[in-house]
């Protein structure tokens, strides 16, 4: 018999109460089952801590009912005793059984965490200019800037999907078509757009509204959410274990639970930081305190888990933001915001500076779950499709060569380094940790060292941290684009200068 059942996301998890586990218990297993398809669930997972003896009768039963399990459903157990699980080990039949040590271990295989969080919907956050981040972001948006082979935005998506999250929720305003070009490519998706900007003269103005004002918005004009939701930015890459995140939220009853991430000492001034009591519950924020005076060390991170009841909260006027105007309001009510600090890894790509950082961490296999998209044509060299390697070129790792990407022969390459898609990196050239943007030429006989380059703009990442800098090109740095013959050819360079000022 079974005791009880619950769900998770698209799991449901019986405990079965009997403890001797023969063949008559087949039928309540398979009664069991048919509630859990007719409430649309994709996955069961039984427990089978109550059980102290199982019968080889029983054991066949499970397998049995495993075995015929629906195509699509996927079924597993966990939490046997260590008697039980000696008399499953005894039979010729255990290894036929998906069999974990306990329900934690369970819900983190692939298999089930793919099913935790459906029905949960994401909003990330792609509204703004990022002004710290020019050049790069003036004529890409942020979070479509390439990350080893992918957009930003994709290893954000493609990290929640890994939880089962199929709903998701854009508010493009910068450059907002090349939102809707880039997810009309990739079809999988489920993909809402609230478009925040207007086509005046077939052209596109962005016109952001505030990322508590796009909250609110969502959920007052077109009744968005219906239960807790996750926010994210799309614009830092982070492996955070997001069913744990909700699960936390749903037990403290939290109207917000706010990610946050431990951050060096010498770092606190640059980011908001959060006092919480030792419960977990938020006292106070505190924007870029002084390091002395810092109450703790925990930098919000972006990442939410939010309840439809606290965007009541929301001023009903454009350019509300969440940090800045929801979050203090809430506590101001008396709403109970929470924290989450467990451990994870998290990439903040806010200036270039920052997403050269980033981009080196992960070369070196520092950022869990991301690995640059392509194969390995050297010792820690990755090629995406389509890129060509002389083999007489000279490339000391880690180094990622892009899509349809050149590298001649006797060029030399000193990781990390990236070359972008379509560029083109020629003979007696020297790249020494930089970053070569896509359909970029450098020029026989050219250096680059510790900079990112496109054809006419250059940069030293290592003082890109939002300041303004000249940004004249470099002397043998080109666009490598094709002419009306089908033949490769540089282009005249354009002076510019851009500021940094804050997002």
């Amino acid at each position: 018999m079974l005791t009880n059942s619950e769900d998770v996301g698209m799991i449901s998890i019986l405990k079965i109460a009997t403890a001797r586990l023969t063949s008559a218990d087949y039928d309540t297993l398979k009664s069991a089952q048919a509630r859990c398809l007719a409430r649309g669930r994709s996955a069961m997972l039984v427990d089978l801590s109550a059980v102290r003896r199982v019968a080889r009768s029983g054991l066949a039963a499970l397998v049995e009912f495993q075995s015929e399990a629906p195509q699509g459903l996927a079924v597993g157990f966990f939490g046997a005793r260590d008697r039980v699980e000696q008399d499953i080990a005894r039979c010729a039949l255990a290894s036929l059984l998906t069999l974990f040590k306990s329900r934690k271990e369970a819900l983190v295989a692939p298999t089930f965490r793919s099913r935790q969080l459906a029905g949960v919907k994401a909003v990330i956050l792609v509204a703004g200019a990022s002004s710290r981040m020019a050049p790069l972001s003036v004529q890409t948006p942020k979070p479509l800037l390439d990350f080893l082979g992918r957009p930003v935005l994709d290893h954000v998506m493609r990290h929640l999907a890994g939880f089962g999250i199929r709903d998701f929720i854009l508010n493009p305003g910068h450059l907002a078509p090349q939102f809707h070009a880039h997810v009309r490519s990739s079809p999988l998706r489920s993909v809402q757009f609230l478009n925040e900007g207007v086509w005046r003269d077939g052209a596109w103005q962005a016109a952001p509204l505030g990322s508590a004002s796009t909250l609110r918005h969502l959920h007052h004009n077109h009744s968005a959410f219906d239960q807790d939701f996750l926010v994210f930015c799309g614009d830092a890459v982070t492996d955070i274990d997001v069913a744990a995140l909700l699960e936390q939220h749903r037990a403290s009853g939290a109207d917000v639970t706010i990610a946050a991430q431990k951050v060096p000492p010498d770092q606190v001034q640059k980011y908001g930081i959060i006092d919480a009591d030792r419960a977990g519950r938020i006292c106070r924020f505190v924007e870029k305190p002084n390091p002395a005076q810092a109450p703790s060390r925990l930098a919000s991170s972006g990442i939410y888990v939010m309840s439809p009841r606290a965007l009541a909260h929301v001023a009903p006027h454009p350019d509300q933001n969440i940090a800045k105007d929801l979050l203090p309001r809430l506590l101001a009510t008396g709403a109970h915001l929470q924290v989450y600090d467990a451990p994870f890894s998290w990439v903040d790509m806010g200036c270039p500076k920052d997403y050269f950082a980033g981009v080196s961490r992960g070369l070196r296999g520092l950022i869990p779950g991301v690995m640059p998209l392509g194969h390995l044509v050297r010792r820690h060299v990755w090629a995406a499709d389509g890129a060509e390697v002389s083999p007489r070129a000279v490339i000391v790792g880690p180094a990622f060569i892009g899509a349809d990407a050149v590298i001649e022969a006797g060029a030399k390459l000193e990781g990390p380094v990236v070359v972008g898609s379509g560029a083109r990196v020629c003979g007696r050239s020297l790249v020494r940790r930089s970053v070569i943007s896509a359909q970029t030429r450098v020029g026989a006989g050219t250096w680059v060292d510790d900079m990112i380059v496109a054809p006419d703009w250059a940069l030293d990442h290592r003082f890109a941290d939002s300041r303004v800098q000249p940004l004249t090109p470099l002397e043998g740095i080109g666009a490598e684009v094709p002419d009306s013959a089908g033949t490769l050819v540089a282009l005249p360079f354009t002076d510019q200068k851009i500021g940094g000022a804050a997002r």
